[in-house]
């Protein structure tokens, strides 16, 4: 390979690194683009009424190349579980818990670093959290699931933004 073709071949590789980050609210996240930093899953948001006041929020999580990830569901401490946290806000109410589906079911797992008990997500799953408008207003309020990747041992953040704008409510993967 001459040092041209080496320069070309960088200069591509790096084209495509862009490609990995949108800034700004996307509505849904890159399922079906390259995204070379999370190469283990790909995650959507969004928002399904259930009535005028009353909305699932839904985060789908896509499972790649034999990604999984700890349930929120596991009854022991694990650092990198699946967790959603919300701003507070007096725009709605959250409802319930957190529902997964499908369900995980507990797994013995002799890694040292679990031994023992644990919920793993192995396949594509859903998160839905029910919440309750108290407001016809416009509101934005930011929030994100974080949990770990494995085989990777990346703990990933992803932020979003729930917000309504002339009577319509949008959940959203929001920046990088």
């Amino acid at each position: 390979m001459t040092s041209q073709d080496l320069a070309l071949a960088m200069t591509e590789t790096k084209s495509e690194t862009v490609l990995t980050c949108k800034k700004g609210p996307l509505e849904y996240s890159l399922f079906d683009q390259p995204d070379l930093n999370r190469e283990l899953f790909a995650v959507a948001f969004r928002a399904e009424a259930q009535s005028h006041s009353l909305y699932n929020l839904i985060v789908d999580m896509r499972l790649k190349d034999g990604g999984h990830f700890v349930s929120p569901n596991a009854t022991g401490y694990f650092s990198g579980k699946f967790t959603m946290v919300i701003d507070d806000t007096d725009a709605f109410e959250v409802i319930g818990k957190l529902i997964e589906n499908p369900l995980t079911k507990e797994e013995l797992d002799l890694h040292p670093f679990i031994n023992g008990p644990v919920n793993w997500v192995r396949e594509n799953t859903t998160y839905t959290q029910q919440i309750q408008l108290n407001t016809e207003n416009s509101f934005e309020v930011h929030g994100y699931i974080q949990f770990t990747i494995e085989p990777a041992c990346t703990l990933e953040k992803i932020p979003f933004i729930i917000k309504q704008n002339d009577g319509v409510l949008k959940f959203e993967f929001f920046g990088c």
